[in-house]
């Protein structure tokens, strides 16, 4: 799994907490994949491998040589899309490593740019949207 990106086309300054939340929100998908039968690795294993500046969400594929390269059947990869202060979504791609097709995709919105709402929107999609999708354990 590939740390959530943030788009943000609000207008509003950046914010400095949000670097840290993106952080904390992709350890809970993690967390949260793994326990409903996601054999996640681990950020260590595919953080050396995405270059600096990297936009996966644009890179044309590279996520799956990412993927590849970690040794993973699966790549998980989204966004935290930020509109305005209140209104924000979120949305997660599962893509087959082999094929580049999309094994599931999941979005939903969440309102108020806080650490809670983006967690529970983290904790949402799994249980709503991924569970379902999560291959056996090996």
């Amino acid at each position: 799994m590939l740390d959530l990106e943030l788009e943000d086309s609000s207008g509003e300054a950046p914010s400095v907490e949000h670097a840290e939340r993106l952080k904390r929100v992709s350890a809970e998908l993690r967390h949260a994949l793994d326990a409903k039968g996601y054999a996640v690795i681990g950020d260590a294993a595919t953080a050396g491998l995405v270059p600096p500046g990297t936009v996966i969400r644009s890179c044309n594929g590279c996520e799956r040589d990412i993927a590849r390269a970690a040794g993973a059947d699966l790549v998980v990869f989204g966004i935290v899309r930020k509109v305005s202060s209140l209104i924000l979504w979120i949305g997660v791609v599962v893509e087959d490593v082999g094929t580049g097709q999309a094994v599931t995709t999941a979005r939903g919105d969440i309102r108020g740019d806080t650490e809670t709402a983006w967690s529970r929107g983290v904790g949402w999609l799994v249980d709503h949207r991924l569970a379902e999708h999560a291959p056996q354990k090996r």
